[in-house]
């Protein structure tokens, strides 16, 4: 429950805080850690509505990243190029939570 609420209150706090392309590299993140592949199921509607913004942001946003040769985007997935990009364009949210989860539940991230 504490992992749980860590990451509902920072998330919270990051959408109210934090530009939309470091909040959607957080929430890319955190769904490659729960994977086993760089290749993550997305769509743009979907990426939109975690976020709560309109799906041209999203857009503007996954063309920036990919421009940036941190992203491959597809329709309706996307693969990780450049992890260690992606995480320094990322906000410091996603470290908090990702350390927090280690620190109560060893073991939930999947090992790079």
């Amino acid at each position: 429950m504490e992992a749980l609420q860590c990451q509902i209150m920072q998330s919270v706090a990051c959408n109210a805080m934090h530009p939309v392309e470091a909040r959607c590299c957080r929430w890319i993140l955190m769904m490659r850690d729960r994977s086993d592949s760089d290749e993550l199921a997305l769509t743009q509607e979907f990426l939109a509505e975690i976020l709560s913004v309109h799906r041209s942001s999203v857009s503007l946003t996954l063309g920036t990243l990919q421009q940036a040769a941190y992203l491959q985007v597809k329709r309706g997935s996307l693969r990780i190029v450049d992890r260690e990009g992606l995480e320094n364009v990322s906000c410091d949210c996603y470290r908090i939570v990702r350390d927090r989860f280690e620190d109560l539940l060893p073991g939930t991230f999947i090992p790079q």
